[in-house]
């Protein structure tokens, strides 16, 4: 076991490392020292690196990786301390640490000090970034703290992490675009080419016949296959958050079927049932190339574990300089622990989403569904979306969540994520000049209130997502044909 600090988001973070080899040694008892790792397969996870020469390359030894934990509660660091020390959460998500490290706006003199301290470049990814990598984990948080002391633009530890997938739901009768509002909103439009969505999440089969009409680019930045963002096995995820978006289908239709798709593989399966895992460096250069692509939003059903610089910088580049400086809408899942959010959903200033369920009541563990997790809550919830027996498509064929090319039994904030995509895309289809902040405040706005709820709260956000609402909301604000955005009349 080894101690490590690491800095983000203005906070010091304490943890420790543990290797996959000592927890494999240590077998079944290590999972009442280190809950995180009750359900890691160590020769999993070193077979998925074989698999993957993307994260072959962040790690010289599998069993080398480091599951990052934290120990009990720390205190706040003295007010004269550069950041403040705080707790790093413990959830469903496991963070691993890799030999890599992150770093952005350095200089040559910067450069030759990692080099200097053993360090050699092995990628070089859109908007500066750099990945660096040295001789062992522990050795990478030296290297983040000795940039960091060169006060480089950032410098963060490289992550791969492990999220458990939910167990699909017991399938029902279609109910999502009825409760929120989706044929109303179609009676204005379905949609325009022209607004894309990027879905960012373990691949997308864009040879369904659902999705691939609204194809308009993709790429894998996780495995090998290049310009093919298609899924791998039962990776069903992505494929089934997309059809929520864009599907085509006329029985399972996404919110916005004419609007075109940006599929992103950032994740792949671990190998274990239940498990995917994902790396922070992909993952930031992933969100870099969607709205450098063009996405006028970004869907993102994944999240959990340490904070990252690396994403963050990225997502607030997608927010700030996308669209030609109108913005990308970014929507974060808030998690199902029903527990505090956690990284990415807790960014402030972008929109992120909760869970809903047919009969209008916030997703939670006695909610009258039946299913057994909750939504998670917090400061930064916009509002909350459907997210029980949803339909949507599956991987084509045998494979994903059901035999067919289709499933009924999609859940989590990861199905809610992608419906207000979807809503927000309809939202720039009408009014496409609107900028990304506009766009969230007309999602909180628009929002219906649910039974017993009077304002905001970090359970529901504003309400549950109104498709129609939101549009006619986007709609009013269209320019007049002399350029400005027409005023209601005031009250008498």
């Amino acid at each position: 076991m080894t101690m490590a600090t690491f800095q983000a988001l203005g906070h010091t973070y304490d943890v420790t490392l543990r290797n996959l080899r000592t927890l494999r040694e240590a077998g079944p008892a290590r999972e009442a020292r280190v809950p995180e790792t009750a359900s890691l397969d160590a020769g999993a996870t070193a077979h998925l690196l074989d698999a993957s020469s993307v994260l072959r390359s962040r790690i010289d030894d599998p069993l080398e990786l480091a599951v990052v934990t934290a120990p009990s509660p720390i205190r706040p660091r003295r007010a004269s301390s550069r950041a403040e020390s705080v707790a790093l959460p413990a959830k469903a998500t496991t963070t691993l640490a890799t030999q890599t490290v992150i770093a952005e706006g350095l200089r040559q003199a910067d450069l030759q000090a990692a080099r200097d301290f053993g360090a050699t470049v092995i990628d070089e990814g859109f908007d500066g970034k750099v990945l660096l990598k040295v001789d062992s984990v522990a050795r990478a948080f030296d290297l983040v703290a000795r940039l960091q002391a060169r006060q480089v633009g950032s410098a963060s530890p490289n992550f791969l992490r492990r999220v458990v997938r939910l167990k699909p739901s017991a399938p029902v009768t279609a109910w999502a675009p009825a409760k929120i509002g989706v044929p109303e909103a179609w009676d204005v439009t379905r949609g325009d080419a022209s607004v894309s969505i990027a879905v960012l999440d373990e691949g997308v089969d864009t040879r369904h016949p659902a999705l691939r009409p609204a194809v308009v680019a993709e790429r894998d930045f996780i495995g090998d296959k290049g310009d093919s963002a298609v899924p791998d096995g039962d990776d069903a995820h992505g494929t089934a958050c997309a059809g929520i978006v864009v599907s085509r289908d006329r029985t399972s239709p996404g919110i916005a079927p004419r609007c075109s798709l940006i599929a992103v593989r950032i994740a792949m399966g671990d190998g274990t049932p239940d498990g995917w895992v994902f790396d922070d460096y992909a993952t930031a250069d992933a969100i870099d190339w969607s709205w450098r692509q063009g996405a006028a939003i970004l869907s993102n059903s994944w999240g959990g574990g340490a904070p990252s610089d690396a994403i963050s910088r990225a997502f607030a580049r997608a927010r700030t300089q996308g669209r030609q400086g109108r913005g990308a809408v970014v929507v974060l899942a808030a998690g199902n622990e029903q527990a505090p959010t956690d990284f990415p959903a807790s960014l402030p200033g972008y929109v992120t989403v909760g869970a809903s369920n047919h009969k209008d009541q916030r997703k939670t563990l006695t909610s009258a569904d039946g299913e057994p997790w909750g939504s998670n809550y917090g400061p930064t919830m916009r509002l909350i979306a459907p997210g029980v027996f949803i339909w949507t498509t599956d991987i084509l064929g045998t494979a994903g969540y059901d035999p067919g090319d289709f499933t009924r039994s999609f859940n989590g904030t990861s199905a809610a994520t992608p419906h207000v995509a979807g809503a927000a895309a309809l939202m720039l289809s009408v009014s496409p000049h609107l900028g990304a902040s506009t766009i969230r405040n007309m999602l909180g706005k628009s929002a219906r209130k649910i039974a017993g709820q009077k304002g905001w709260t970090q359970e529901l956000g504003y309400g549950r997502l109104d498709v129609a609402k939101a549009v006619a909301l986007a709609r009013a604000a269209q320019p007049s044909p002399t350029g400005k955005v027409p005023r209601r009349a005031k009250k008498r």
